[in-house]
């Protein structure tokens, strides 16, 4: 079943991070990978303004996510160590996505989750090239094993942000992915995804392919 949501103000603020954390987050079978030379770890968010789950509606929702990047069987991926919606996102577990609730506004120029330890302020500069960090279409996930996604993005005129005052990233120390040095921000206004649903259980069987679920 195909999933299409409609997004804006996408931010994805990425920080180096440590091999050793990074390859104590990953189950078995995934490798950290590099983004230019360096180990990153980012946290995500965006607001969805609707979208559809097959011929049903989805509510408006925000989410932010914590995920850092790997390759399985040489495919460069994204895995998702946590996952974080306001309450419209709920009804999304019907159908497989590892969310849980949390109280998070997302804005233009803002991003905060008091109680997730997460403040994050930037204005938006000139034009940028995300280059891997937006163009990853392998997602990956825990739940009773491992599951996989793949994301369809429609077009995104990316921008380049810079932090308007300190970031508060204690979401990711909790999740064991401690963040070093000043975030790299990317922002992109509006955009779409689109995935199948449910996610596919990843064969166990070391062949890469993934077995449909539900």
């Amino acid at each position: 079943m195909q999933a299409t949501l409609r997004v804006r103000d996408l931010v994805i603020a990425s920080w180096e991070t440590d091999r050793e954390s990074v390859g104590k987050a990953l189950p078995e079978g995934l490798e950290a990978a590099e983004i230019d030379g360096r180990l990153l770890v980012s946290m995500v968010a965006f607001h969805v303004e609707g979208g559809r789950v097959g011929r049903l509606p989805v509510l408006p929702f925000n989410q932010l996510n914590a995920r850092t990047y790997v390759t399985r069987d040489r495919e460069p991926a994204v895995f998702f160590v946590a996952s974080r919606v306001t309450t419209g996102g709920l009804p999304a577990r019907l159908f497989g996505a590892p969310y849980k609730q949390a109280r998070l506004r997302v804005r233009s120029r803002s991003v905060t989750a008091p109680g997730l330890g997460v403040s994050l302020s930037f204005h938006v500069e000139g034009e940028a090239e995300p280059g891997p960090l937006g163009r990853h279409e392998l997602g990956l996930f825990e739940k009773d094993g491992l599951r996989s996604f793949r994301i369809r993005r429609g077009e995104a005129d990316w921008k380049r942000a810079e932090p308007t005052g300190p970031a508060a990233a204690d979401f990711l120390l909790g999740v064991g992915l401690p963040p070093r040095g000043e975030p790299m921000l990317l922002y992109a206004a509006h955009t779409v995804f689109e995935t199948e649903v449910p996610p596919a259980r990843v064969s166990e069987r070391g062949s890469g392919t993934a077995e449909k679920t539900g």
